[in-house]
């Protein structure tokens, strides 16, 4: 009977792990994962020491009935882990972690939508669990003593063949031969610091990274990589800065953090002036981020006011809105201050006090603009009444600020950005000059019932062959391009249309639509998981020459190509995107997950690999340049972020300035006695 009990207790833990590392290999399967490589080893691995380490606990309990409930509870938590974790990111482009859990809301809010968005393939994920269940059943019949205890050498023999395995696991990460030498962050280094859930995904498995998950969110570990080389060129600088002061506070600095950052900032490149550079000096800027808003906008036969906008506009054609953990807040975010936002947190809201004297709102009042920011919702998803303010709004105006009715717990009717339009253009328009963001939601999802402005211009598609679906989100993009019409008239009437400028963005593509819905009014390919990401990015003013560029581009590249074009203070030093404009643009795009394309390449973060398109490549050292500069600006974006370091800065500089002024009074006084 003994012989029986130990070959079962180690066939259970055989046989959990076939079906536990099962829900693991379907789920690289469906993720597009490979299977032929250290990653999935190291799953098997770490699939082995869980069902050891989880047998070796369980068999504490005598009833196998008892046991086999616990572990059917088990599996079905790590299937519907897998599973949810599948589903957050092809709805929401990321991997959900304990930071961005305030973003279940986004998906609980439209669980339809969710659920909808699902690809069959993804509930291949919970087969394992399924098959256990059939497994339990018919071997629980066979059954011949239900009732059994193991004894202790069976015991300890398990948990060193867990120990040894473990200890293989962890050779895993540091083996030369075992690494992937352009993997954006080593293995080492992200397997104690967790901040890419991407990659973390894909190299240890959905299990393994929500464990670590937990473990970064209660004690977080940042790993500061400070190899900061400083400019690789001594050419003379058309843009000079007096750095006495700063390098000061960084000679003093304690915290390792702050000092860290300031040898960062301190060492990067400054770009240089160029051909454009005051090129809309003193006129007036409204900056339009559109809700959910991509490239369907081009249609000119239904939305003729953007057509109208593109006959006096600079259009980027290769503009993408990479979604964050929370898409919309993120990339507002993002668009404002030229800082990544974290992808372990909605960003905008667990840090809705810090404060960025380089903020867009700042840079501009800075220069004597007044500046304000506008909605037509409420808080109700992001505390804009609060970050916008620090970010340095003189005054933000909501729906209830503007007197537009709306409901925010009904999805289906958004407020309108006509009115939205009309009633913050009575405001800004005021004072010059004036800088204004204004965020509209008219053609927020969901798209599947009926709405009044979902079927205001439901009946303009009837010609077409397009889902009732995607005529309900077309119907509401008609009235943001309405919209637009209404601050062209607006503005005209008011004699400032030639002093102004407008950018427009879109937050991010309409990912309330599946990708069927997308690819009907589109002609790109979105099946393409970064390609989808595309979206208008325009800069208009009444009296420029249209002209469309090439270059990759996003809104982490709005703030500082603006303050160039408008000849603002700033620093460039301090933004992680690019003057569009400098000769030196890298003309690169970097997604959410760190994966990035440009004109040459396509770099896959998650799987770590490289795609060329044409004969021209990249070497090794050259691609490890590469990730190194996007890994260290996301990890400095995260750092700056977390430690409010931007307001820390500012006051440090403050008071150093403060004691500068009154040495020097001091002098004067002493100079004038004399």
């Amino acid at each position: 009977m003994k012989k029986y009990i130990h070959n079962k207790y180690f066939i259970d833990i055989l046989i959990f792990t076939a079906f536990f590392f099962g829900v693991e290999v379907i789920f690289r399967a469906v993720e597009g994962f490979s299977f032929f490589d250290w990653a999935t080893f190291r799953i098997f691995l770490s699939s082995f020491c869980f069902s050891i380490v989880f047998h070796f606990l369980i068999t504490f309990l005598k009833s196998e009935r008892v046991r086999n409930i616990i572990r059917l509870i088990f599996l079905l938590v790590v299937s519907i882990y897998a599973w949810i974790q599948a589903g957050f990111n092809n709805f929401l482009g990321v991997y959900i972690s304990m930071g961005t859990s305030s973003q279940a809301g986004a998906v609980t809010s439209y669980i339809k939508e969710f659920l909808v968005s699902y690809k069959i393939e993804y509930y291949f994920i919970l087969v394992p669990f399924l098959l256990y269940i059939v497994y339990i059943i018919l071997n629980y019949k066979k059954q011949t003593n239900p009732f059994y205890k193991v004894g202790v050498k069976p015991r300890i023999f398990s948990v060193c063949i867990a120990l040894f395995s473990s200890a293989i696991y962890i050779a895993t990460l540091y083996i030369p031969f075992m690494q992937n030498p352009i993997q954006m962050i080593p293995n080492k280094n992200l397997f104690f610091s967790p901040t890419n859930s991407s990659i973390a995904v894909n190299q240890y498995g959905t299990t393994v990274y929500g464990i670590l998950d937990i473990k970064q969110l209660l004690f977080p570990v940042y790993i500061i990589d400070n190899g900061f080389s400083g400019p690789d060129d001594e050419e003379e600088s058309t843009r000079v800065f007096d750095d006495t002061l700063w390098k000061e506070v960084m000679a003093e600095e304690k915290n390792s953090t702050l000092k860290a950052l300031d040898q960062y900032f301190l060492s990067r490149s400054i770009s240089q002036t160029n051909d454009y550079t005051g090129y809309f000096e003193g006129k007036n800027l409204i900056v339009i981020m559109m809700e959910s808003v991509n490239n369907i906008i081009l249609h000119e036969e239904y939305y003729p006011n953007f057509s109208k906008i593109l006959e006096h506009a600079w259009y980027w054609e290769n503009n993408y809105s990479p979604r964050n953990a929370c898409a919309t807040g993120d990339n507002e975010f993002s668009g404002m201050t030229s800082i990544y936002a974290l992808n372990t947190a909605c960003t905008a809201n667990v840090y809705q006090t810090n404060e960025y004297f380089t903020s867009i709102f700042n840079r501009f009042k800075n220069s004597g603009y007044t500046v304000t920011s506008y909605h037509n919702l409420d808080s109700a998803y992001y505390a804009r009444d609060i970050f916008h303010v620090h970010m340095g709004s003189m005054a933000y105006y909501d729906g209830n600020d503007l007197g537009i009715s709306f409901d925010s717990n009904n999805y289906l009717e958004w407020p309108s950005d006509v009115e939205l339009m009309e009633k913050s253009a009575a405001i800004f328009t005021q004072d010059t000059p004036f800088m204004a963001w204004i965020t509209t939601v008219t053609p927020h999802q969901p798209y599947d019932g009926d709405s009044v402005y979902g079927d205001k211009y439901f009946s303009l598609f009837d010609d077409t062959n397009y889902s009732d679906t995607l005529k309900r989100y077309m119907s509401k993009l008609k009235v943001t391009d309405d919209a637009l019409g209404v601050l062209l008239d607006t503005l005209e009437a008011k004699g400032v249309l030639e002093d102004t400028v407008i950018v427009l963005y879109g937050d991010h593509y309409p990912y309330g639509l599946v990708d069927e819905d997308v690819q009907a009014a589109v002609d790109y390919d979105v099946s393409d998981f970064y390609e989808i990401e595309q979206t208008p990015f325009v800069i208009y003013n009444s009296e420029l020459e249209p002209q469309t560029f090439s270059q990759k581009t996003s809104y982490m590249n709005i703030l500082p190509t603006l303050a160039n074009l408008f000849n603002l203070e700033y620093d460039p030093r301090f933004y992680f995107g690019e003057d569009l404009f400098s000769p030196t643009f890298s003309n690169r795009i970097v997604f959410a997950d760190s994966s990035w394309e440009d004109s040459v390449a396509r770099y896959d973060a998650r799987s770590g690999m490289v795609t060329y398109f044409g004969e021209k490549t990249y070497s090794t050292n050259e691609l490890q340049a590469i990730n190194l500069e996007i890994n260290q600006k996301k990890q400095m974006s995260k750092l700056a972020v977390t430690t409010n370091y931007f307001a820390d800065l500012e006051e440090k500089l403050s008071k150093k300035r403060a004691e500068q002024e009154e040495v020097n009074k001091k002098q004067d006084k002493e100079e004038h006695n004399e």
